[in-house]
């Protein structure tokens, strides 16, 4: 009797659970019956133009700038984790935003589409050109059905079909000064350079840097394999990078050091190199270029990185859109930087400050965890300006008395009496200090 009454209460259950489904499924496709729009598109490209020679305005022609109408409630359920994650002012800010990316091959194909699925309302792809067999083992979203086909196009037809409330802009062009004003007008939020050739580069980005617009730049992600080597900085921090520093001493010329956030991979080069063009070709090399000026030999490229590259820009770019804290660390030359800190630290410490309680992991880690390389003062993290010093200089240096200034500060800290401290600084900077130092305490 208790065990068939079990069973009928399961198969109760079951059927209850089963109907549930049944009837979500079908509000489901009811919202979607009232908007049909949500799964119809057009195609990538008409057929009686070649994608090749496809113009910016005859694309901007096919996609009108209307987007479909899609239910609020659709859109939130969408993007529901984001909303979690980022809150309802990040993700209004999100929602509000446009963002241009120029180059849709691995890496921005990758960046565009995670920009899309996160609710950016308005993406403009610049891309002249198309999609091939072999760009297939990194494209985000293409098929075979795809090849020979625009990439700006390509990608407006399958994340339209992903998020039909976000207005894209497909321009298959090839960016270039002349076009910069037309090609990035509109004031966008962000640009993101995806682009792997270096003149084009290095305009673009002197272009944004010019006009304060905000720009993440893609270094190379050809020939890389450890994605535990990448890493997001300012292109000033960069090293074992080939483009990045041809991309640095490019900037250089044009009066820039600093200032663009680049993604790039530590893993040093050499593994895998640019592949051998046929002896009969050499003479005409450039003949073999996409474009006059561009890279004729192939450089292989596995799959992944650059798919991991774009991923890191959205992520980056999202959080920036929405006022997310995120402080990329630069790990150029760390481990020596704390050598040299607490070299000074012992240079500079008398017998009356007591022992000397810190290693090299200590400054390592209350630099870059605590303080993340930044002083608590004017905010530099310049590597070769901050240092550590005591906060209560009439205690030992320990790693909880421990703070980041630049050296000039720091130098003007250590004579400021303990007592005066909160006269000096004000309360608000000595309960950060204290808030940190206690995080410090707490991890010990």
């Amino acid at each position: 009797m208790v065990a068939a009454a079990a069973l009928g209460a399961a198969a109760a259950l079951t059927v209850s659970s089963v109907a549930r489904a049944v009837s979500t499924r079908t509000k489901v496709k009811k919202l979607k019956d009232e908007h049909k729009g949500l799964s119809f598109f057009p195609p990538p490209t008409p057929a009686d133009v070649p994608p090749t020679v496809m113009l910016a305005a005859s694309v901007q022609a096919l996609y009108p700038k209307k987007v479909v109408p899609v239910p609020e409630v659709l859109i939130r359920e969408q993007l529901s984790r984001n909303y979690s994650f980022l809150g309802e002012e990040g993700m209004a800010a999100v929602r509000a935003s446009f963002v241009v990316v120029v180059g849709l091959g691995g890496v921005g194909s990758h960046a565009a589409h995670m920009l899309a699925r996160s609710g950016v309302q308005h993406l403009r792809l610049i891309d002249f050109d198309q999609v091939t067999l072999s760009s297939l083992n990194r494209h985000a979203v293409a098929t075979h059905a795809d090849v020979g086909t625009s990439k700006a196009a390509c990608l407006h037809s399958h994340l339209s079909a992903i998020a039909p409330h976000t207005r894209i802009e497909p321009i298959t062009e090839l960016f270039d000064l002349a076009a910069a004003d037309r090609l990035l007008a509109g004031q966008p939020h962000f640009v993101l350079d995806c682009i792997d050739n270096l003149a084009t580069k290095i305009d673009l980005l002197k272009y944004c840097s010019d006009r304060g617009l905000r720009v993440i730049s893609s270094m190379g992600a050809g020939a890389k394999a450890d994605p535990s080597r990448i890493q997001i900085a300012d292109i000033s921090d960069t090293f074992e990078d080939p483009l990045a520093r041809a991309t640095r001493q490019g900037l250089k010329k044009k009066g820039i050091d600093s200032g663009i956030a680049v993604v790039y991979s530590t893993e040093k080069p050499g593994k895998v190199k640019l592949l051998p063009m046929d002896q009969d070709k050499e003479p005409n090399a450039d003949e073999y270029a996409v474009l006059p000026n561009f890279r004729s030999r192939i450089l292989p490229v596995l799959g992944t990185l650059p798919a991991l590259f774009g991923m890191a820009m959205a992520s980056y770019v999202i959080c920036r859109l929405a006022g997310f804290e995120m402080n990329p660390l630069p790990i150029k030359g760390r481990p020596r930087t704390y050598e040299k800190i607490l070299s000074n630290i012992k240079k500079d410490r008398k017998p009356s400050d007591g022992d000397l309680q810190i290693s090299v992991q200590d400054i390592g880690f209350v630099l870059d965890e605590i303080w993340l390389g930044k002083s608590f003062l004017s905010g530099s993290y310049e590597k070769e300006k901050v240092t550590l010093t005591r906060w209560n200089t009439n205690k030992p240096w320990k790693i909880d008395n421990l703070v980041c200034l630049t050296k000039k500060e720091a130098d003007e800290h250590s004579l400021i009496p303990f007592e005066k401290m909160e006269s000096h600084y004000g309360h608000d900077i000595i309960a950060k200090v204290e808030t940190k130092l206690q995080e410090i305490r707490k991890s010990e």
